[in-house]
């Protein structure tokens, strides 16, 4: 035979078996085209000029290249094995016919060659297509509009080649190396081969449950945050083990369990489809749990993503109390001569609040605009350790915070300046603070230590904490940390006695007034561009830091519809392939029943009674997984919630929400894509396109 024969032989199986290679051939192309279109838009983020966020949107997307990359070689991977299998018939019929090893060899070789070249250019022509528009989508969803200029870049392209070249030749070299392995008969017999009766393996059924069990004890017990983000795949670990030994030997024991029922199990219906579904749990339990995985990791990210991003300003409002914090450092004098170089006899000028409030309002009004809900306190921030027993001191590494406990001393009568008369706290006795202890170890007349200053705690009752005024302290305090560690906060008597504090621990002193601007954004954005500015101008030299919601907002917009684009990007991926594997077990399923329903009616069965046993199983196989994808979701929800309360999330209603939302949408498209796919399975085993509905 010569080399155009083997050409020919490759073209032609592909026309001949389009309903098996065509389903291959949309889904490497769709992961190719996907892998393009992130891989173009990190390509111009990298050449863009640097804006404000440029590192995380810039991590977020690196990481979504390498998830694409990965996922996508896996699908075509899984996709390969198939077809191989498939036409395990076709390609032992050669050999039957005359055709050596080394001559399948090489038209596995056209096959590929033409399949795959074919896959990378259609990839590569829908990913140039579509990139321009999920660019300008990114640059929407981050209310970017500069700072980006979008490029077809010759090096993603090249990469893009490459890289998928190996993953097909990959393909190539696994199905050359499969086929020389096998005996040409056996390729032949493969299909026709009879299954024995699947044996019901109890040790695997028992520790299916154990599995399921642990991933979703993790997820509902797991309190703290921190250790949530570890626990989270050690329960999905778990959760993954477990739906595996579920498909693979925990149906089939439950089957056997009904068989033994006589009952239940010498009925006429009954008893075909508790034997069939026994022998597509054993067929499909791969795949099956496949799915199941598959679309619990669809409905996460989607869920998780969509909650960050529309979440964006309760974030915010939850966090940011008001629209601009000045902060300033105020160090004693006695801190100042002591970090005065030697020889050095500046003055020591002590922090004025009031010329700093001057300087702002004065800024202020030159835009137009009027301060409201002002907001000043004095405080004292320490990351903190306990050393011995209720005493604590500064010093914990603060990329430790296991042990951390976060500590915000601030004074009583400056606390009672802010808030109204009822949420205001009254002076206790000499020695006694105002404490509020986020893990309770510290309670009624306990006696704990700052450094060497020591005090009787008197806790804040609930009935404070619930306050208006006080929440907004708290959380304007702690902000997202109150999250992550055991959290103090402690109302010392006076401004004398946080002096004292801060020279003792050496502690930074701060000074803090924040406000809401009152006018148009225009003119709040240009007094903010230049508050730093006025407040040099004015000979405030203590200034630390000038920070404003709307700066915070650019970021985690930026931050999130990063993450929500890429959560789109490897959502679209899991759901395409769940719906190959439902394509190609439909196909499976559609080749083996077409035998088994000349059989069961050649024994007497009517043929509506054998339809609807077969569409009764398929109907069960079909959405098992489905129904146990929305088991896992409603289990890992809890441990899901406390990881994105982390990164902002604090409104559990909208995740509620989202989460509800993407398992409705999901089950819309996953019961269109087994209508779609029934229509093919349906011809197969009648020969002729008969709805599901009708059985």
């Amino acid at each position: 035979m010569n080399e155009k024969m083997y050409i020919s032989l490759g073209r032609n199986n592909i026309k001949k078996n389009k309903g098996v290679f065509f389903p291959f051939a949309l889904a490497a192309s769709s992961m190719i085209a996907l892998y393009y279109v992130i891989s173009s838009i990190y390509a111009s983020v990298l050449e863009s000029e640097k804006f404000y966020g440029y590192e995380t949107v810039r991590f977020v997307l690196f990481l979504g290249t390498w998830i694409c990359c990965i996922f996508a070689a896996g699908v075509i991977f899984y996709a390969n094995g198939f077809l191989l299998k498939q036409r395990s018939k076709e390609l032992g019929l050669y050999s039957i016919l005359g055709m050596e090893k080394r001559h399948i060899v090489k038209v596995l070789f056209w096959e590929m060659a033409f399949l795959g070249s074919g896959c990378i250019a259609a990839g590569l022509f829908f990913g140039i297509l579509f990139t321009k528009i999920m660019f300008l989508l990114l640059l929407k969803m981050m209310h970017l509009s500069t700072g980006i200029t979008f490029l077809i870049s010759g090096k993603v392209i090249v990469r893009t080649i490459l890289i998928f070249v190996l993953v097909f030749g990959v393909n190539m070299i696994r199905n050359i190396l499969k086929t020389s392995m096998i005996r040409p008969i056996n390729l032949f017999l493969d299909s026709r081969k009879g299954e024995r009766e699947p044996k019901a393996k109890w040790v695997q059924a028992v520790l299916s449950l154990l599995f399921l069990f642990a991933g979703y004890y993790i997820a509902v017990t797991t309190k703290d945050p921190i250790k949530a983000i570890t626990h989270f795949f050690a329960a999905v670990l778990f959760v993954m083990a477990g739906t595996y030994f579920l498909f693979m030997s925990g149906s089939v024991a439950l089957l056997k369990l009904l068989k033994k029922n006589k009952k239940y199990y010498y009925h006429k219906t009954r008893f075909i489809a508790v034997s069939g579904m026994m022998y597509r749990m054993k067929r499909n339990a791969a795949g099956l749990a496949n799915i199941c995985i598959l679309s619990t990791a669809v409905l996460v990210v989607f869920s998780s993503t969509v909650s960050l991003y529309a979440g964006i300003s309760d974030h915010l409002k939850s966090y940011c109390i008001r629209d601009i914090t000045t902060v300033y450092g105020c160090p004693t004098k006695i801190q100042y001569e002591k970090e005065l170089p030697e020889g050095e006899n500046t003055p020591y000028h002590a922090f004025n609040p009031k010329e700093a409030e001057k300087a702002v309002s004065s800024c202020a009004e030159k835009h137009n605009l009027k301060i409201t809900d002002a907001y000043s306190a004095y405080h004292i921030f320490m990351i903190g350790k306990e050393n011995g027993e209720q005493h604590f001191t500064q010093g914990l590494d603060v990329t430790n915070l296991k042990d951390a406990v976060m500590i915000i001393v601030m004074s009583r009568q400056e606390y009672n300046q802010n808030v109204r008369q009822e949420e205001r706290f009254q002076k206790l006795p000499e020695g006694c603070a105002w404490v509020l202890d986020s893990e309770k170890k510290i309670n009624d007349k306990d006696i704990f230590s700052l450094y060497s200053m020591q005090f009787e705690a008197k806790c804040i009752p609930e009935e404070m904490t619930a306050k208006k005024g006080f929440g907004e302290t708290f959380r304007n305090a702690f902000g997202a940390i109150e999250l992550l560690s055991r959290n103090i906060f402690i109302l010392l008597p006076d401004k004398a006695a946080l002096e004292e504090l801060a020279e003792q621990g050496d502690l930074q002193m701060s000074y803090e007034y924040s406000f809401n601007p009152d006018g148009s954004r225009e003119d709040i954005d240009s007094f903010y561009a230049g508050l730093g500015e006025a407040l040099n101008r004015a000979g405030i030299l203590h200034v630390e830091s000038v920070e404003s919601i709307y700066e915070e907002e650019e970021y985690f917009q930026r931050l999130y519809a990063s993450l929500f684009f890429i959560g789109i990007f490897i959502g679209v991926m899991f759901l395409l392939a769940a719906v190959l594997i439902i394509y190609y077990k439909q196909i499976s399923e559609g080749y083996e029943d077409r035998e088994n329903f000349a059989i069961m009616q050649k024994v007497g069965m009517g043929k509506k009674e054998v339809q609807k046993v077969i569409s009764t199983q398929i109907l069960q196989v079909f959405f098992l997984p489905l129904a146990l994808a929305a088991l896992h979701i409603v289990f890992a929800f809890p441990i899901i919630q406390r990881v994105l309360a982390i990164l902002g999330l604090s409104n559990v209603r909208l995740f509620i929400g989202c989460t509800t939302g993407s398992m409705f949408v999901f089950t819309a498209v996953y019961g269109a894509v087994y209508y779609l796919t029934a229509k093919t399975y349906y011809k197969i085993v009648y020969g002729k396109r008969e709805s599901f509905l009708q059985h």
